[in-house]
């Protein structure tokens, strides 16, 4: 690995899911552009590993497990991969020589910081949610800074740590100032449109409860743009292709687009998606995922709610007359709740957290 003495170096990791790992991403474009050399660390063979490559970003492999929060034989491993990756990720510190490490979660960021700190390498934290990941948490008592997508995560940590700095978020997405091509797609200009926002790998919750209620919700005048993600799209497309006042699609590289062109949301409460949300100012109906870890979900949604911009339903209480309600009292409601959204932080959040993170390291 060749080394640029002269240039400052940081030492990233993040991984697991896209919330951790595109505000790494996002960081890593900002303290490029300003001269920093970035290795990103990350587990073999992972969505970490082709994003960075994408981004072409120098990236390292370590083998990481993560830890099952129900007992598996995979726990009794456990133990002896974590020394493992640590000693790896010390290898890797040795080679590389980084002046800070910066971390945004997800179960490969453990071992890789707490080598870090071993080393004595400054160590800054980006968490996304209002309920810290336990990563996070554990590494939060070496950090010198903890940037916070969320304010509700302030009180999880030393008040001295924290910077509330906004979610990095993609860029291209709220760049965007087209709007998608309505007749084309079978749509109506003046309709008010649903956007049913379910990831790459779709929510099948949510398709599920939106489905029986698609042609009542016509009928009254909300058109649906639908994206099903990859699990359930042979389930539901072939039931709506062709339908007028429906836009279904397994996913699409074209989102800015579509934010641009329809009224509220319905979705899971994932920061990232939250973040978008607020900065492109698009009210939303929330439905937390259940099963996320500390039941983050519900209290990013919160974060929203309290700004009187979003509507949560938990799943325990979802069917199709409750989401048909929420829908049609979103429709009646959403303007008046364009004007609650305040500015939002997100869209100079990567650019803020590289020239803080420079700073401290002058």
């Amino acid at each position: 690995m060749k080394i640029d003495k002269n240039s400052k170096r940081i030492l990233i990791a993040a991984g697991g899911t896209g919330g951790h790992i595109i505000p790494a991403l996002s960081i890593a474009g900002e303290l490029r552009n300003k001269g920093v050399e970035i290795l990103f660390v990350g587990n073999k063979n992972s969505m970490e590993e082709r994003l960075a490559a994408k981004s072409g970003i120098p990236f390292r492999g370590i083998n990481v497990q993560k830890f099952y929060r129900k007992f598996t034989f995979t726990h009794i491993k456990f133990p002896f991969k974590l020394l493992k990756s640590i000693a790896d990720s010390k290898k890797i510190i040795d080679e590389f020589k980084p002046d800070a490490f910066l971390g945004t979660g997800g179960f490969v960021c453990g071992p890789v910081g707490y080598a870090a700190h071993l080393k004595k390498i400054p160590i800054f934290l980006q968490e996304q949610n209002s309920f810290p990941g336990a990563t996070i948490r554990i590494l939060g008592k070496y950090a010198e800074k903890i940037f916070l997508g969320n304010e509700g995560a302030k009180k999880y940590f030393k008040p001295v740590k924290v910077i509330y700095s906004g979610n990095p978020i993609n860029i291209n997405a709220i760049s965007e100032i087209k709007k998608i091509d309505f007749e084309n797609l079978g749509l109506k200009k003046d309709s008010v449109k649903l956007f049913l926002l379910g990831g790459s790998q779709g929510s099948l919750v949510l398709n599920k409860t939106l489905f029986p209620i698609i042609d009542e919700l016509l009928e009254n005048g909300v058109e649906i743009i639908w994206q099903i993600g990859r699990y359930s799209f042979n389930e539901f497309y072939p039931k709506v292709k062709g339908k007028k006042g429906i836009y279904a699609f397994e996913f699409t590289d074209e989102i800015g687009k579509i934010y641009n062109s329809v009224d509220f949301i319905l979705a899971r409460s994932g920061a990232l998606t939250l973040a978008e949300l607020e900065t492109k100012k698009l009210p939303s109906i929330l439905v937390p995922l259940p099963s996320a870890a500390g039941n983050h979900q519900y209290f990013n949604a919160m974060e929203l709610k309290k700004k009187k911009v979003a509507e949560i339903i938990e799943q325990k209480d979802l069917d199709p007359e409750v989401l048909k309600e929420a829908i049609f009292e979103m429709k009646k409601n959403y303007k008046k709740m364009e004007e609650s959204f305040g500015e939002s932080k997100h869209t100079e959040a990567a650019k803020l957290i590289a020239n803080l993170i420079l700073r401290r390291l002058k």
